[in-house]
């Protein structure tokens, strides 16, 4: 027999998220690769990936999320890439309710990347112009 999980209301995730106050965003970490050997192409396919963990600082009452975006970019029908980047943000938070996985696990699809992708769109569309190639501009992110 499977155990039903619990999930969290939406009255409870709207509470919680009012409780929430953003104390800073920070660039945790960066990777940045350019294969110098490939002509700057025209077209690229841009594939984006992100992975999102939490941890609570109790003491602090403070939630510490880290937000990491991979973008890969290849020229089409290739299998070589032409620039890869690996951006880390550090989000730290207070919350006045308890922050569980239930409220993370939907705050990480929407609220979260509100708030960090124009970070991410930025740092793109500055790195890939110190690469010396044609800056990057990704589009707006929407909640599905």
């Amino acid at each position: 027999m499977s155990e039903s999980r619990i999930k969290i209301s939406p009255e409870d995730y709207k509470k919680t998220l009012e409780g929430l106050e953003l104390n800073s965003i920070i660039l945790k970490e960066a990777k940045c690769y350019l294969n110098h050997e490939i002509k700057s192409p025209k077209e690229l396919n841009i594939s984006i990936n992100s992975k999102e963990d939490f941890k609570i600082k109790e003491a602090d009452e403070e939630v510490l999320i880290f937000q990491k975006y991979t973008l890969d970019a290849r020229q089409k029908n290739s299998k070589s890439r032409f620039i890869q980047i690996e951006v880390t943000f550090l989000v730290r938070l207070t919350s006045k309710e308890k922050f569980s996985e239930d409220f993370f696990n939907i705050y990480k699809e929407i609220n979260l990347k509100l708030n960090t992708w124009p970070y991410f769109r930025e740092f793109v569309n500055n790195i890939t112009m110190r690469m010396n190639v044609p800056p990057l501009t990704l589009p707006l992110f929407k909640v599905k």
